[in-house]
């Protein structure tokens, strides 16, 4: 089936069941247009932005399309991305943490993503500073891309000007030049959240943008585990101890993650001092040994 069908059918107010309903009853293009009326300048403009090549798109049903998001019970149906989507054999972790961690977060956040990554996890982190940022650092000292989920448009600027996105896998299930508005941020948490096996929170405030990705997280049916940490602030760390209270575990470093999860932990890290040290963040050194 020609893309510009599939997008048009993805710009049409149905749910994704529906949707690939209709791909299977194979409309025409003409058909579509007159369906969507005034909204066809939305798929001329899709059109446009997938027309170099740079981004590509898969829709729900297609072999390239993230298992555990069709697992979801309406996923998106279609999805935007430069670089590569997860495969089946990858270890997908998503990581969840404050806009606004304090220095212990940071480090933290860097030092999680360092040494899952290191141990062949996928991380799925979204484009959001602080602690996904954090993460987003050392995926690019380690040269491990991950993939990140967007709350915008791939054209938009906030995405577009984001230099370390460049080094990543980055999926959004927006139009092209969609702004980051609220519910948009909450949709991107469903999508994060589902693209994972498993949820590691970080610190997360009440009331927080980490701690809606964690409820979104259960809501999919996710394991979700708190680091600990994350809880050792009295007001970055309330929502992991409200998670905690609702029966999450807490793990005390990716080793025990590991062996909670049956995944490898050959690879482990060290702070240390920087005259033998290949990574850094901020004024803490690390390095990684392998057994």
């Amino acid at each position: 089936m020609k893309l510009s069908v599939l997008l048009a059918i993805s710009l049409l107010r149905l749910s994704t069941a529906e949707k690939l309903h209709l791909v299977r009853q194979d409309p025409s293009l003409p058909s579509l247009l007159r369906r969507l009326g005034n909204d066809r300048t939305r798929l001329h403009r899709m059109l446009s932005f997938l027309s170099d090549g740079k981004a590509k798109a898969c829709f729900f049903g297609m072999s390239c399309y993230p298992a555990t998001l069709a697992q979801l019970e309406n996923p998106p149906f279609r999805l935007l991305y430069t670089g590569e989507l997860p495969q089946p054999s990858d270890h997908l972790l998503t990581l969840c943490g404050t806009r606004y961690p304090d220095g212990l977060g940071s480090r933290l956040s860097y030092a999680f993503a360092l040494e899952a990554s290191a141990n062949g996890c996928a991380l799925v982190t979204s484009n959001s500073r602080g602690s996904d940022r954090a993460a987003l650092y050392a995926c690019l000292d380690l040269g491990t891309p991950g993939y990140v989920v967007c709350d915008a448009g791939l054209a938009t600027k906030r995405i577009q000007a984001n230099s370390l996105l460049t080094h990543a896998n980055v999926i959004s299930p927006f139009e092209p030049d969609d702004q980051a508005i609220p519910f948009r941020c909450l949709a991107r948490n469903v999508v994060s959240t589902a693209l994972g096996f498993v949820t590691v929170v970080l610190q997360a405030p009440l009331h927080s943008g980490a701690l809606a990705c964690a409820t979104a997280a259960l809501d999919a049916g996710r394991d979700v585990y708190v680091h600990e940490q994350a809880l050792q602030s009295p007001t970055l760390g309330e929502g992991g101890l409200a998670l905690v209270g609702m029966g999450c575990p807490t793990f005390s470093c990716y080793a025990e993650l590991a062996c909670s999860l049956d995944w490898s932990s050959s690879v482990q890290l060290r702070q240390t001092s920087s005259s033998d040290a290949l990574y850094r963040f901020g004024s803490a050194w690390y390095s990684l040994e392998y057994d």
